[in-house]
């Protein structure tokens, strides 16, 4: 293959990459041996999380003026309906197998009415009778008869 006159783009953001990722590392390995370096960390830590928890505090004191739930309250209430969900799920996996016996059968039929198998076959319709002819043919045809 033919070498390019162009570099791969790619490859020299690929380059200058590694090289920033190895020089932040060796920066970061040789700050954290200083004791002064990892003390001011702990303590801004520290105060950060203080600062978390206050603000919680309040927080929590203002929605529970509001009448509204913390976030505890929600969590609390998931996992209330978690547990009446699971519940349920097993009372209806329980009941599954009766549930189709339960249920009437579908006919048109009430259920005190049902017919003998025989029947059916025995009853049939009445032939069906020829529709009256219109008034008009049954005058003509009465006169037709008298005249």
């Amino acid at each position: 293959m033919a070498s390019s006159f162009l570099p791969d783009p790619l490859k020299l953001l690929r380059d200058a990459l590694t090289k920033l990722e190895n020089d932040a590392n060796a920066l970061a390995t040789g700050s954290l041996r200083s004791q002064k370096l990892v003390r001011s960390l702990h303590q801004a830590a520290a105060v950060s999380q203080g600062l978390q928890q206050v603000l919680d505090k309040a927080i929590g004191a203002h929605l529970r003026r509001a009448n509204l739930p913390s976030r505890a309250d929600v969590v609390e209430l998931a996992q209330a309906l978690e547990r009446i969900e699971g519940k349920l799920d097993r009372l209806l996996s329980a009941q599954a197998p009766d549930a189709p016996a339960s249920r009437p059968a579908r006919t048109r039929r009430p259920p005190g009415a049902a017919a003998p198998a025989s029947e059916p076959a025995a009853r049939k319709r009445p032939p069906a009778r020829k529709p009256a002819p219109p008034a008009k043919k049954r005058a003509r045809a009465a006169r037709a008869k008298e005249g």
